[in-house]
């Protein structure tokens, strides 16, 4: 194929300076901003081809991709490269170059606007006659991502590639014209104007055309060997031509259908002249191609037409007046076919090039040429192109040949093939296969297995049997096996393919079949539910026909491309006992897959009405009382054990926080007093870092808060998704206190740092935590009663503490629920938008007594 080829390497900052700093903008000498570097190597390509090149950015990716973003201005030219500074980011690139300067000619694009709509030539003309245009090539090189900051390796090849065509006009053979005469020629309707997509513009089919002709003036000669005839030299003209999405290949369909006409005025023998006007050429110019034109003037003018490739040998009749024909222009087979030649030569010859796939060509019986091409080396999707030539005196017809399938034989009865659970988990095919043997090119797909892999010609029957496996998110097997696939089967003699696809449907609903709907918050009677809980595998990944079976379930929608859920629901209200209100409840959903209707799932909807956090960093729990009680907590992780999972999480499970708690899984975390006087497990790290911290041991009414850090779990595969935090308390008294009220508090904050107070007493006291600097997204009070009390319990806490409260903490969506499990009466929300500034609250200050000895548990006794 004619045309050079461009070696396209995209590079970024060199690898010395990235080793240094990858951030640093003054590392590259002129390179403003630090923008990567972009390099072309450019092989095969002429010193002249390379220096009058110029590159266009057009944006790659979102709403303005084609659209013409700016030209690069700064490029370095090397003997065989170009090299300049591009931002990073997608772009789709154009290359224009010609062996001559041209850049007065091109017509500059407009920014933002497309490519196709944008001229980039337009032929204007000279002095009453258009002219030829430069020899253009260009080449588009879409969707190059472009890395700030390193190096990047995306390489590939495309082909710079003339935009043009090269019409040759000559008078193959005439008679009478006078050899010293004047002979003029015009080529009209000649197309003018290119887009930067390298089409014709405004369009292939109906270009641009020019009303001033291209002109020539022609030279003839008498034959020396055949008295009587003449032939004149070749006129040549360069013009715009289409090149299409397709004009790489043997026939190629985008082409333009505009057809040019000539109008000779020639001298005659005697003073007389010879003129025909407007007479149509029978074929229309291919890009990066030749139109030879030739006039046969005998007493009427014939027109003909080829179109070769630019290097090709050119067909031309001889003065003796061989004539050769073929019964058709160009071949397209597979395996073999056959060309009749017709030719009033006695005989002629055949040839084809040596070591490619065409593999035998020969003469056979009336007038035949047997063509034979390796089938074997075919590569599916890739037809391919060759020629033969055929020879008879001195006439050479060089004819292209083309490898490509033979259409139709190979079908299949059933080019869809729905599967889902229970329903259909089998389908069978018919295949037919004419003039070969057939076989699977997809071998075992993972949507669904294929009883056999191959089959003789004939009619075959293939069961496919659907896949399935036992979902689990956090591997990709149930993304491999769900979903749409392609089947492609080959004829292996014909080559010809067809193509079953085989949907897998399957609707995968999270959490053990159950959707978490939003709880109205405040005030609101109503939430809406955006759930990415719902998975939707195979043909358009649509649900529909929801069907909730309760009235407080509404509004159902389903986004395909987001695989969001979307539905409505209602507050929990109105019950005949009101303290049922605001009460977590279920309910249920049905809904089928578009693509296989009878497959219908019904999918359990959860509404938590009780607490619903936002994502946070820190969640904190705080106990406050009055009087001069004691009161003790301990708060541990429990329960969150992934069997053969690394250390079966022992390394934060069961580890519990508060006054004496280092008793309970000793040796593990630190023990101190906090910000208090007695000792217990005040913290234990996890992941790198503090998972669980305790304040200290307030033995009055300043109160105890314990927090923990939820990053320290984010991708954690050594975690459940949902991880249970449960919150014991107990009165430290020998008797049971006349009053048993207490408050429980909790808060999540976003950002910030968790820092204990420094006062003894009252607000900012140092047996509690604060969150400095960030922001508080939550907070919720309840009035608890704690009957549990006692002294030397801490081995014991969690049959003899009262169990206040356990936290979910769900570290794939970053948020937590709460059940209190105490009598309670919830107090109310407050929020605040940071926490710079100290939390204050209007309960009791109590100012510290001074201490006067310990008990036998070590803990600290204070002055009445």
């Amino acid at each position: 194929m004619a045309g050079k080829y461009i070696n396209i390497l995209l590079a970024g900052l060199l690898t010395i300076l990235l080793s240094a700093c990858s951030d640093d903008r003054d590392s590259l000498s002129g390179q403003a901003s630090g923008d990567p570097l972009l390099t072309f190597n450019m092989t095969r390509a002429g010193g002249d081809i390379v220096s009058n090149t110029l590159v266009y950015l057009f944006d790659g990716q979102g709403s303005d991709a084609g659209k013409f973003n700016h030209k690069v201005q700064e490029v370095t030219y090397g003997p065989d490269q170009l090299s300049m500074t591009v931002a990073a980011g997608t772009w789709n690139i154009a290359l224009v170059t010609a062996n001559t300067d041209f850049s007065s000619g091109l017509i500059q694009p407009v920014r933002s606007v497309a490519r196709e709509d944008s001229k980039m030539w337009e032929t204007q003309p000279v002095g009453g006659t258009l002219p030829s245009m430069p020899e253009l090539r260009t080449a588009s090189i879409d969707g190059q991502l472009v890395v700030g900051g390193q190096d990047n390796s995306v390489a590939g090849t495309t082909i710079l590639s003339r935009n043009v065509a090269l019409v040759k006009v000559v008078i193959a053979d005439a008679g009478g014209l006078d050899v010293n005469g004047t002979h003029n020629f015009e080529l009209k309707d000649v197309p003018t104007t290119l887009n930067w997509e390298g089409g014709l513009f405004p369009m292939a089919k109906n270009p641009r055309v020019s009303t001033v002709p291209m002109t020539g003036i022609f030279r003839v000669k008498d034959s020396t060997s055949l008295p009587g005839h003449q032939r004149s030299d070749t006129l040549y003209f360069i013009i715009p031509a289409h090149k299409g999405n397709d004009y790489l290949n043997a026939n190629p369909k985008d082409t333009t259908e505009s057809h040019m006409k000539v109008s000779v005025d020639l001298a005659c023998e005697g003073g007389s002249r010879f003129q025909k006007t407007d007479v149509v050429i029978p074929r229309v110019p291919r890009v990066n191609g030749i139109l030879l034109v030739r006039l046969l003037v005998g007493g009427k003018l014939d027109v003909t037409a080829d179109v070769l490739g630019w290097e090709d040998v050119e067909l031309n009749a001889d003065l003796s007046q061989t004539q050769l024909y073929t019964d058709k222009a160009s071949v397209g087979l597979s395996h073999k076919d056959t060309l009749y030649v017709n030719t009033n030569a006695p005989d002629f010859t055949v040839d084809y090039p040596a070591g490619g796939w065409i593999t035998s060509v020969r003469k056979i019986a009336d007038n035949g040429v047997e063509i034979t091409a390796n089938v074997d080396t075919y590569v599916d999707g890739q037809p391919r192109s060759s020629y033969i030539t055929v020879k008879a005196n001195n006439v050479t017809k060089k004819i292209p040949v083309t490898q490509r399938p033979d259409e139709g034989t190979i079908t299949v009865n059933n080019k869809r093939l729905v599967f889902c659970p229970n329903l259909h988990t089998s389908k069978q095919v018919e295949i037919t296969s004419t003039g070969g043997n057939w076989k699977f090119l997809t071998t075992n797909p993972r949507k669904a297995t294929a009883n056999v892999q191959s089959g003789n010609a004939g009619i075959s029957n293939v069961n496919f049997t659907r896949s399935s496996v036992a979902y689990n998110k956090t591997l990709d097997e149930g993304h491999l096996v769900y979903g749409d696939t392609l089947v492609i089967v080959k004829n292996v003699m014909t080559l010809d393919t067809d193509t079953i696809r085989l949907v897998n449907c399957y609707i995968y609903v999270d959490n053990d079949n159950t959707i978490d709907a939003v709880a109205p918050q405040g005030t609101a009677t109503q939430a809406v539910t955006n759930s990415q809980d719902v998975i939707v595998y195979g043909g358009t990944k649509m649900i529909e026909n929801f069907n909730p079976q309760q009235a407080w379930i509404h509004d159902i929608s389903w986004d395909p491309i987001g695989q969001i859920l979307s539905f409505t629901t209602d507050r929990n209200t109105g019950n005949a006992n009101p303290e049922d209100d605001d009460e977590p409840r279920s309910g249920t959903m049905t809904f089928r897959h578009a693509s296989c209707p009878d497959y219908v799932v019904t999918a359990n909807v959860y509404q938590d009405i009780i607490v619903t956090i936002p994502p946070f960093h820190y969640f904190v729990v705080k106990f406050t009382w009055s009087g001069s009680t004691d009161v003790d907590i301990a708060v541990e992780f429990t329960g969150n054990h992934l069997t053969n999972v690394g250390n079966d999480n022992s390394l934060y499970d069961k580890i519990p926080v508060g006054f004496g708690m280092q008793a309970n899984n000793p040796g593990k975390g630190v023990t101190g007093p906090g910000g208090g006087d007695n000792n217990g497990r005040e913290s234990f790290a996890y992941n790198g870092g503090t998972l669980l911290e305790w304040g200290g041991d307030a033995t009055k009414g300043q109160g105890e808060t314990t927090f923990f850090n939820a990053p320290l779990f984010e991708g954690d595969a050594n975690s459940p998704r949902k991880i249970k935090l449960e919150v014991y308390a107990i009165w430290y008294t020998s008797s049971k206190p006349s009053n048993t009220a207490m408050n429980f508090h909790m808060y999540a904050y976003e950002n910030g740092t968790m820092e204990r107070g420094t006062n003894a007493s009252g607000d900012n006291n140092k047996f509690n935590f604060y969150n400095r600097g960030g922001t508080l997204l939550y907070s919720e009070g309840y009035a608890i009663t704690v009957a549990s009390y006692g002294q030397s319990k801490a081995k014991t806490y969690t049959t003899s503490y009262g169990h206040i409260a356990t936290i979910t903490y769900d570290r794939v969506k970053h948020s937590a629920s709460v059940s209190v499990h105490v009598p309670n009466t919830k107090l109310t929300t407050t929020r605040s938008m940071n926490t710079n500034v100290v939390e204050t609250s209007s309960e009791e200050v109590i100012v510290e007594p001074e201490m006067i000895g310990r008990d036998e548990n070590g803990k600290a006794i204070y002055a009445e």
